[in-house]
């Protein structure tokens, strides 16, 4: 995402967050349309009323609930005190009514919203309120229309918090899947040409101390190969692991598979994919590749590759008659890395074999 993508998501969040305060503008109004009626004084103390009272409320939404009980009393006792000098305090009974369905459990959204009725009646009969039912009828409705926007925007807030918990744990178990991958490909990598060049290295001790110094010598030279071979695949692991662009690795397994005689068909369609879509295909891509290298019988393969608006396909066909399929490291891998994004491998046997994977690509990964 580019930084500006980047500044406007974040203003966007802020807009949403603190925008709905505009609606307090209300509260100004009866100072505006009767300006003669109130003092210099008056005025001033209602201004500070409702500047105090945005600043509680700002910090209402974004506290924890251990301190939220104090900013709701003290918006409360604004609101109380401010209905004594102008009829706009609806607006405000509204805002704590929705700080309270925002903040509070069911038990407490009771005794709650029993402090705002009770607030909101005895401020009103006591400061003698002029047109009464009609200062009650809006205030209680604001305060019902708030509270239960507040409730629904608290179910919100916990179910984004549910779904991001689940999403750092779906990261971290992908991070263990692909640690117990690569342990795998290490122990592939490594285990057989290790014990191989610890055998011929006893092997050829053995000869040496024998004075058969010419298989030794052999068995010495066959050594130095088998480390040469075995760094240069520690090299291309090391490698595949850096680079994961499907493009640049669909082009370099596509040159491997001609210099092997492979007639093999490619047929790709990418626009651009989010990262751990890319990465992961790049992943399967390269294990069917070398599925194929090692397996296939004839030589004659084709990979297609197409992107949809919601998923990543990927087919690998072998044509060569499959009459058992015994799923190794390889395939289950492939498998393995699909689910971590919540894809699928499906794999075919028959006349040819047949490697099918779905990917999924939502919305909000491409942004």
């Amino acid at each position: 995402m580019s930084s500006q993508s980047s500044f406007s998501h974040q203003t966007d969040k802020t807009f949403w967050k603190y925008g709905h305060l505009i609606f307090t503008g209300f509260y100004l109004l009866p100072l505006i349309i009767n300006f003669d009626q109130f003092t210099k004084s008056q005025m001033g103390l209602c201004l500070a009323f409702y500047i105090a009272f945005i600043i509680l409320y700002v910090k209402a939404i974004n506290c924890d609930n251990t301190k939220i009980t104090t900013l709701f009393l003290a918006m409360l006792a604004i609101c109380f005190s401010a209905t004594f000098f102008t009829s706009g305090t609806p607006t405000l009974y509204g805002f704590v009514a929705y700080v309270a369905g925002y903040s509070y459990n069911l038990k407490q959204r009771f005794y709650a919203a029993l402090a705002i009725v009770v607030a909101l009646f005895t401020s009103s009969y006591l400061s003698d309120m002029g047109k009464l039912q009609y200062f009650l009828a809006v205030a209680l409705i604001l305060c019902a229309a708030l509270f239960s926007y507040g409730i629904a925007a608290k179910r919100e807030r916990d179910h984004k918090k549910r779904e991001q918990e689940s999403a750092n744990q779906l990261e971290q178990l992908a991070a263990i899947a692909e640690r117990e991958r690569i342990a795998r490909d290490l122990h592939d990598i490594l285990g057989h040409s290790l014990s191989s060049i610890a055998l011929k290295a006893e092997l050829a001790n053995k000869l040496n101390q024998g004075e058969r110094y010419e298989q030794a010598n052999n068995e010495i030279a066959q050594v130095a190969d088998l480390a040469r071979q075995l760094l240069s695949d520690v090299r291309s692991a090391v490698s595949d692991l850096k680079e994961l662009n499907l493009v640049s690795q669909v082009a370099q397994l596509k040159q491997r598979l001609l210099e092997q005689d492979f007639n093999i068909t490619f047929n790709v369609e990418l626009s651009v994919l989010p990262a751990k879509v890319e990465g992961i295909a790049s992943l399967i891509i390269k294990e069917s590749v070398t599925n194929l290298l090692r397996h296939s019988s004839t030589k004659n393969s084709a990979i297609t590759i197409k992107q949809t608006s919601q998923q990543l396909l990927i087919e690998v066909i072998d044509n060569a008659p499959c009459g058992r399929l015994e799923a190794g490291n390889g395939l289950n891998g492939i498998k393995e890395r699909a689910e971590q994004i919540q894809g699928s491998a499906t794999f075919t046997c028959g006349e040819q074999f047949t490697l099918n994977v779905v990917l999924p690509i939502s919305s909000e990964d491409l942004q």
